[in-house]
């Protein structure tokens, strides 16, 4: 992250953050992308190697132009399960998602007033996304698959 972004970095869903984000529901995601390491790395007590990991750092393209770099990110099935543990499961299960025309459905916040995504795809499947800090941008072209 440069230090430019530095000033654009959210780390807890304040009202005028919340107002952005809501105003993004429903939106379809184009693209997600999924990075093979996360900011928050360095902060953990154990190395992270792929089968452990828990949290990642991800793209989130959004149909209006709209780029959420989110940082820190652990990936829930629903509410009341564990976070998806392992690189390869959390990029299976968000690139699942997102191939069957997945949108953003909702946003919400925790006790500590942490951003959760929720992502639901066009079948009925859903990801939350539990998030420790983003960026919202915008994007121009999508990357390279």
């Amino acid at each position: 992250m440069t230090d430019g972004k530095l000033e654009q970095v959210h780390f807890k869903l304040t009202p005028e953050a919340w107002e952005d984000l809501f105003a993004l529901v429903g939106t379809p995601i184009v693209s997600l992308l999924v990075w093979d390491g996360s900011l928050v790395d360095e902060r953990l007590d154990e190395p992270v190697g792929e089968r452990n990991r828990i949290y990642v750092d991800s793209e989130l393209y959004l149909a209006n132009q709209t780029l959420l770099e989110l940082y820190g990110a652990a990936i829930f099935p629903d509410e009341n399960s564990e976070p998806i543990m392992g690189l390869n499961n959390i990029t299976q299960a968000l690139d699942k998602l997102t191939r069957e025309g997945a949108r953003l459905e909702g946003v919400f916040t925790d006790e500590a007033e942490s951003l959760i995504l929720q992502l639901k795809g066009a079948r009925g499947a859903q990801i939350l996304m539990l998030v420790t800090a983003w960026i919202e941008t915008t994007w121009s072209e999508l990357p390279d698959a």
